[in-house]
């Protein structure tokens, strides 16, 4: 079948001003989402204080009620994150924690990924000492202008001296 010159011809402008259009919109959708990086590295520290300080309850306020979590393996749902937060903070009498290389993806207005290596040392009321280190990875979903987590995965692993 021999089609016409100016069809072949019409097809290449089509796909130049295509190509030309997709390239501008991911370059528009960058630019844009540049502030949700902000707004995630915000929230991040928000939860690292609140880890820091103990605070069951500012880590909970930062999960969705349907969030979950898996955990060296362990899936959990919020009332098992909410729960185990609570009594895990209570037998605490010290947690440090070095969050590092710290990475946030926008994936659009309302949804972004953070990751970091946290290094744990934390003593518990009994004095004794745990020390971890591992990657953490947290999904998470803005609804009515409020940052939460919606996933989260953490790996503990021993901590190299």
């Amino acid at each position: 079948m021999q089609r016409n010159p100016s069809y072949f011809l019409l097809l290449c402008v089509l796909l130049v001003s295509s190509c030309q259009k997709l390239s501008n919109v991911s370059e528009v959708d960058s630019r844009d989402l540049s502030y949700v990086i902000n707004e995630i590295e915000t929230v991040v520290w928000a939860l690292h204080t609140a880890d820091t300080s103990m605070n069951a309850e500012g880590v909970i306020d930062l999960l969705w009620p349907e969030a979950s979590m898996l955990i060296d393996g362990n899936r959990m749902s919020y009332e098992e994150i909410s729960d185990g937060s609570r009594q895990f903070m209570k037998g605490l009498t010290l947690f440090h924690t070095e969050w590092n290389d710290l990475q946030i993806i926008p994936v659009t207005e309302n949804a972004a990924i953070s990751s970091f290596i946290f290094i744990d040392s934390i003593v518990n009321n009994q004095g004794s000492i745990t020390q971890a280190q591992g990657p953490n990875t947290f999904m998470w979903i803005k609804r009515k202008d409020e940052w939460k987590i919606i996933f989260g995965d953490a790996d503990h692993y021993p901590r190299n001296q």
